[in-house]
C-alpha cells in the first residue's frame, strides 16, 4: 500500500509539472500603430527687411525708388505746415524776391533761402552730407560737372516732379530743370553792321588773335565746361570745319579728334579772360568802344542792350551752334528735415509765381506753357542752335582739359 500511494503522488507530481511547462496560447499581435497625421511643417515667414535711415526716409516720404509720380498736395501742404520751415539752397540773388512771394502765400511755412552761389551750394551740400548732418532741404542751383559725376552717385540730392507741371522728360533727368541761361557768341553792334564771324573756326584764325573776350575758363568751371562741350561734339566741329576749308582737318599727336583740336587752337589764339560776366561785356560792348571784339556772353543781359547800356548782337547761325546752355536744377536734399515743405516749394518755384523773378528776356522754363518776351527766341529755336553743356564729359574730362587748354594758351 505505502509503495502504491508513493506511485500515485509521483504521477501526480509528473501530470501537475506538465501542464505546467505547456506553451501559454499567444495573444494576436496587434496592428502597429501608425504616428498621427500631422500638417506640413510650415516655413515661417520671412523677415522684413531692416531698412536703413535713408531708406525709411524715402519710403516715408515716397521719393527714389518709392516714388509713384503721384501727389496728394492737400496731405503735402498739410503736412509741410507741421514741418514749419523750409531752408533752400540756391545761386541766385533773385532767391530772396522769391523768398517774399512765397511768405505771401505760405505765411505758415518759415522759409530760409540763401544764394550761396554755385560753388557754395555744392561744397555745403557735399560737406552736409558727408558728415551726416542734415540741414539743407532743397537743391535749387546750378549742377556743373560735379552733380552728375559726384552729387548724384552719392544719392546727396533725389529727384522730384511735381504733377502740376507738364515738362518734357528729358528736361526732368538727372534733376528737374528749373529754367536754362544760354552762352553766346556775340559782337559789337556799333561796330559792325553783322556778326564778322560765320564759323566758330573763325576764331582760331590768326585776325582774331587776342580778339576774344572770354569769362576765365582756368578760373570758372563753368566757362571751363562749356569749352569742353564744343570738344565734345567732335563730329559737328569736324563738319563746320570741313564747311569752312573745305577738306578734313589734320589732328595733331594730342588731339584726338577735331573737337579737341579746335580747343587747342583756340586756346593758342590768345583769347581776354574776364573775372567774370558783367567785365565781358564791359571788355566787348560798351558804347563808344573804338576796338572790335567778339565775346561770349549772356542771352539774358541783352535787356541791357534795350536799355542803351550796351551794343551787342548775338551771332546767330554760325557754326555748328551759337552757343552752350547751361541748366539750374531742382532737388531735395537727401534726409532733409522738411521733406514735404520741400516738395511744396519745388512746385511753388516751377509755378507762374514763383517763378515770376527770373521771367526776363533771355530766361528759359522746362514748363513748355512759358510765353518768352516779345522778341526773344522760344526755346524750340534756340535749342536748335545751341548745345547742353555736356555735363558728364565735363566731369570725366575737366582736369585733362584745364591743363590741357593752359599749356597751349598763347602758345605759337
Amino acid at each position: 500500500m505505502k509503495v502504491f500511494g508513493k506511485f500515485l503522488t509521483i504521477c501526480l507530481i509528473v501530470v501537475f509539472l506538465a501542464a505546467c511547462a505547456a506553451p501559454a496560447t499567444q495573444a494576436p499581435a496587434e496592428e502597429p500603430q501608425q504616428p498621427a497625421a500631422t500638417d506640413a511643417p510650415t516655413q515661417a515667414p520671412a523677415a522684413e527687411p531692416v531698412l536703413t535711415a535713408k531708406e525709411e526716409w524715402l519710403k516715408a516720404n515716397q521719393l527714389g525708388s518709392y516714388d509713384t509720380g503721384v501727389q496728394d498736395w492737400a496731405a503735402i501742404e498739410e503736412a509741410a505746415k507741421k514741418e514749419g520751415s523750409v531752408i533752400v539752397y540756391a545761386n541766385s540773388s533773385k532767391i530772396s524776391k522769391a523768398v517774399e512771394i512765397w511768405n505771401e502765400m505760405y505765411p505758415d511755412i518759415k522759409i530760409e533761402g540763401y544764394d550761396l552761389g554755385g560753388d557754395d551750394v555744392l561744397s555745403k551740400t557735399l560737406g552736409e552730407q558727408d558728415s551726416g548732418l542734415f540741414v539743407g532741404d532743397v537743391w535749387f542751383s546750378s549742377g556743373g560737372a560735379e552733380l552728375v559725376g559726384t552729387v548724384m552717385p552719392k544719392e546727396y540730392v533725389w529727384r522730384f516732379v511735381p504733377d502740376s507741371i507738364q515738362v518734357p522728360e528729358e528736361l526732368t533727368r538727372p534733376l528737374l530743370m528749373s529754367r536754362f541761361g544760354t552762352t553766346i557768341l556775340a559782337y559789337n553792334s556799333k561796330l559792325n553792321q553783322s556778326c564778322p564771324v560765320t564759323n566758330l573756326w573763325e576764331l582760331t584764325q590768326p585776325e582774331w588773335e587776342g580778339k576774344i573776350v572770354i569769362e576765365d575758363p582756368l578760373n570758372d568751371a563753368s566757362t571751363l565746361s562749356k569749352l569742353i562741350t564744343v570738344a565734345y561734339h567732335a563730329d559737328e566741329v569736324k563738319a563746320a570745319y570741313v564747311a569752312l576749308y573745305g577738306s578734313d582737318p589734320v589732328l595733331d599727336s594730342d588731339t584726338p579728334d577735331a573737337g579737341w583740336l579746335w580747343l587747342k587752337r583756340f586756346a593758342q589764339n590768345s583769347p581776354i579772360p574776364q573775372p567774370g560776366g558783367d567785365e565781358v561785356d564791359s571788355a566787348f560792348a560798351t558804347p563808344g568802344m573804338t576796338d572790335n571784339y567778339l565775346a561770349f556772353t549772356s542771352y539774358s543781359n541783352y535787356p541791357d542792350v534795350q536799355d542803351g547800356n550796351l551794343a551787342f548782337e548775338p551771332c546767330w547761325g554760325v557754326a555748328p551752334i551759337v552757343g552752350i546752355q547751361s541748366q539750374s536744377y531742382l532737388g531735395i536734399l537727401n534726409q532733409a528735415p522738411h521733406p514735404n515743405a520741400a516738395k511744396l516749394f519745388i512746385r511753388f518755384i516751377t509755378s507762374p509765381e514763383g517763378r515770376d523773378p527770373w521771367a526776363k528776356y533771355g530766361t528759359y522754363f522746362a514748363d513748355p506753357s512759358y510765353e518768352v518776351p516779345e522778341g526773344q527766341k522760344t526755346l524750340d529755336e534756340i535749342q536748335k542752335i545751341t548745345w547742353f553743356i555736356a555735363e558728364q564729359y565735363a566731369y570725366e574730362n575737366i582736369v585733362q582739359a584745364r591743363d590741357f587748354y593752359l599749356l597751349n594758351l598763347g602758345a605759337p
